[in-house]
């Protein structure tokens, strides 16, 4: 049998001691706190070397990765635009369609910002930029003086009734071998940095006016055409005044 001394041992050695404890549990706060700071290092660190990867190797968006194309859909947009082209034009119809749409808040008689002539447009010289270029009328007027054209050609001018087609840069365009049809169209607008070479066949080769935000116009000289206009919108709440002709 167990005396009672033996007993008390027995019961204190199953007890840690309160020392211990604290000890312990001293121990588990310092590996917790190791591995917090060795997490966050981690983070900061990964984030750091992918902001340096970002400056030394930017990615550059690869358009021709089309996960899937889609037939059905490409077969109706070529006979869309196969059809419009074959209908007869509608002179003025997309200007009384937006006129109706946004009633009021719709106007062809809005100037352009810039026009060709700046000498007597004192109202464009009141403001600094961006509203107007007060204190710059000698290097707009020398920058007016590069630019060779400022209007449509006299032939599409001249034409009673015209077809648009707008092209963006999403790049849905890719496998649809609309480029035959979309060359037929007598002004075609592409938007930004919406790529043209190696994709003439999706996209068409044709281009009378390229409107872009700065930030967004094509780094290739390729993509500006000599017979095509350039159009530079340098609010995006002014966007529309590029249309104002339409």
């Amino acid at each position: 049998m167990l005396s009672d001394d033996n007993s008390v041992k027995l019961k204190s050695d199953c007890l840690p001691p309160v020392q211990w404890c604290k000890v312990a549990a001293h121990e588990d706060e310092k590996t917790n706190l190791v591995f917090k700071r060795f997490l966050a290092l981690f983070v900061i660190g990964g984030c750091f070397l992918y902001i340096l990867k970002l400056h030394f190797y930017p990615e550059e968006c690869d358009r021709t990765k089309t996960p899937y194309v889609d037939f059905d859909r490409v077969k109706r947009a070529q006979q869309y635009a196969s059809a419009v082209l074959q209908e007869q034009c509608r002179p003025s119809y997309v200007k009384k369609a937006m006129g109706k749409l946004f009633a009021e808040k719709y106007s062809m008689d809005i100037p352009p910002f810039v026009g060709k002539n700046i000498d007597d447009d004192e109202a464009l010289f009141k403001y600094g930029p961006p509203f107007g270029f007060h204190r710059f009328f000698d290097k707009l007027k020398k920058l007016l003086e590069l630019l060779p054209e400022h209007d449509l050609p006299e032939d599409l001018k001249s034409k009673h009734c015209k077809r648009c087609v707008v092209i963006g840069s999403g790049g849905i365009l890719y496998g649809s071998e609309l480029g035959h049809l979309l060359n037929q169209y007598d002004i075609v607008i592409r938007l930004n940095d919406a790529p043209v070479q190696g994709y003439t066949d999706h996209v068409g080769n044709k281009t009378t006016i390229r409107m872009t935000y700065p930030e967004g116009a094509p780094l290739s000289e390729h993509e500006y055409p000599p017979a095509s206009l350039f159009v530079a919108s340098s609010l995006k709440v002014l966007i529309s005044i590029g249309f104002k002709q339409w």
